[in-house]
């Protein structure tokens, strides 16, 4: 390529990156500090990262004064590192991580799809990933699971580069053991393992032996260990080796063979894929028959990686004991770039006027759009009628929503079956863009008024006493220490309810209805409400032990 062609190239490929940049910040960055940080996993992450502030200790985490060794520490680094230019750790500074991590795998996406097939399909596959439900709810969250994804497909994307370019194979796979060893800081060795899940059987299918083995790249596997050590050698050097590697297999090998939490059947992701890859689900099943049929011959290859990538990580988890949606982001790329080719095939065959409107791609298209129109126009009807059963003040909301999927499903049905399947595509990814936004404008104010946790929180925190105790139930405890700012001893039970509110001298107690309605209070005087109020639906209420007479 000579530099005039190297110009063009880059004149083309620069509309496509903005759009795709302007399309990320919309989604993942707009009214992103809006709400309050929401249970469960929000305000326990941005407690941790405020303490390592506070506390100056960027190798050991605590959590409401306690030892925290749930989590790896990359990502409270990063939500420290949004705090130093934010001023501080608030709502923002703990979901930028995430919104930051999200825009790049649009990148990351971008780049992966061109190499596998073309440009405009991996721009395609960006948008696709971008607008399914599980991603979009998760790149505006506080969720490590963005950032895990980030560097594991950056490590996939390496792996398949040096695979496919044999000249620079070396440095390619040593870089992808650096990413892996990133992914390993932010959530453990799940980081190391799904690389090599995603890039080893498309390689040993294609009897690929030569590769095979050089994935296990020695100057690789001493990048890993330099980036991993960097952490976790200081962590066991001051917490003890033993403890260390205990943690270790604690919240790694026995949460996967036996987990305490969150246990789901093996075929809990044959129904959590499809809700989280919606509305795109739909279109899944025609894009790996494009993928596979004779069309695609030239790029087999392609279509082997891409529906491994999706096998072996969704099976590694099923198998996993405790199972959660958000473990399986990793695969979304690849069931994106299938969706991607499948609507940028049946492109090329409109814009080249072929005639074969019966077979191939513009037929698979036409038969998921009319899949995708008739599901569209359930919701339109179902969204108002399930929102006047439970929530009537979100039926306008509702029918607006349910509107914009019927609308954008019908007119890309209609525009595809008159050869217009570019203004299909684009009218499909654009109704997904405004069900986002309007969800963004008015659903999150409104959850966010009715969980009102914020507001009862310095309402609680008005009426604490300076220095006496102050104890929480389990239910929304990371809330109440965050946004109150007092740490809180766990109380989580009547019998411990009883205990601490029995003890000598005034103390506060926050405890939900739930738990206040199985205590009996009788037997512990001075006892009394101080302030009651509901958040998420659910009463509240604030108790002090009034010092004896």
């Amino acid at each position: 390529m000579d530099g005039q062609d190297t110009v063009n190239a880059a004149s083309r490929r620069w509309p496509g990156l903005l759009l795709l940049t302007a399309a990320g910040m919309l989604i993942f960055f707009w009214r992103l500090g809006s709400h309050d940080l929401w249970p469960p996993d929000e305000p326990r992450f941005a407690l941790v990262a405020r303490e390592m502030w506070a506390r100056g200790d960027y190798s050991v985490l605590s959590l409401n004064d306690h030892l925290y060794t749930d989590k790896p520490p990359l990502f409270f680094w990063a939500i420290n590192g949004f705090g130093r230019l934010l001023g501080g750790i608030d709502e923002w500074a703990a979901r930028l991580p995430s919104a930051v991590a999200a825009l790049l795998a649009l990148l990351l996406i971008a780049r992966l799809g061109g190499w596998l097939y073309d440009r405009k399909t991996g721009l395609v596959a960006a948008l696709v990933f971008a607008t399914s439900l599980q991603i979009v709810e998760r790149g505006r969250w506080a969720s490590i699971d963005m950032t895990l994804n980030l560097f594991v497909l950056s490590a996939i994307l390496l792996f398949w580069r040096g695979r496919a370019r044999p000249e620079g194979q070396t440095a390619c796979f040593a870089w992808a053991w650096g990413m892996m060893g990133l992914a390993t800081l932010a959530k453990g060795p799940v980081g190391l393992l799904l690389p090599i899940l995603a890039i080893l059987p498309s390689t040993l299918i294609a009897r690929d032996f030569k590769t095979a083995r050089r994935i296990v790249s020695p100057a690789g596997v001493a990048l890993y260990l330099l980036v991993t050590l960097s952490w976790f050698g200081l962590f066991a050097w001051r917490l003890g080796p033993r403890y260390a590697l205990w943690v270790l297999m604690h919240q790694n090998v026995e949460r996967y063979v036996g987990a305490w939490n969150s246990t789901h059947p093996v075929w809990y992701y044959l129904w959590r894929f499809p809700l989280g890859f919606f509305p795109w689900i739909v279109f899944l099943p025609w894009g790996i028959t494009q993928a596979f049929s004779a069309e695609e011959r030239e790029r087999r290859s392609a279509a082997l990686f891409l529906a491994t990538w999706i096998a072996a990580i969704f099976l590694f988890f099923s198998f996993s004991t405790g199972k959660r949606g958000v473990y399986i982001i990793p695969l979304y790329p690849a069931a994106a770039i299938l969706v991607a080719r499948l609507l940028t095939r049946a492109m090329e065959s409109a814009s080249a006027g072929a005639g074969e409107d019966d077979a191939g791609a513009p037929a698979r298209l036409r038969q998921a759009l009319r899949v995708w129109a008739c599901a569209a126009v359930v919701l339109a009807a179902g969204l108002p009628l399930a929102a006047r059963r439970h929530y009537i003040d979100l039926v306008p909301l509702a029918a607006v929503l349910g509107a914009a999927f019927a609308a954008g499903a019908i007119a890309a049905a209609v525009l595809h079956a008159r050869r217009r399947t570019g203004a299909a595509v684009a009218s499909l990814i654009g109704s997904l863009v405004v069900v986002v936004l309007v969800s963004t404008e008015v659903l999150l104010p409104w959850a966010n008024r009715r969980g009102n946790i914020r507001v009862f929180a310095e309402q609680v925190r008005a009426h604490l006493l300076p220095d006496a105790p102050f104890a929480t139930t389990e239910e929304k405890r990371d809330d109440w220490v965050y946004y109150t700012g007092r740490f809180a001893e766990q109380i989580d039970t009547p019998q411990a309810v009883v205990e601490y509110l029995s003890r000598d001298g005034p103390r506060d107690l926050l405890i939900e209805d739930e738990v206040l309605g199985e205590t009996d209070l009788k037997a512990v005087p001075g006892v009394a409400e101080i302030l009651r109020g509901t958040v998420s639906g659910a009463g509240y209420h604030l108790l002090r032990k009034e010092p004896a007479p």
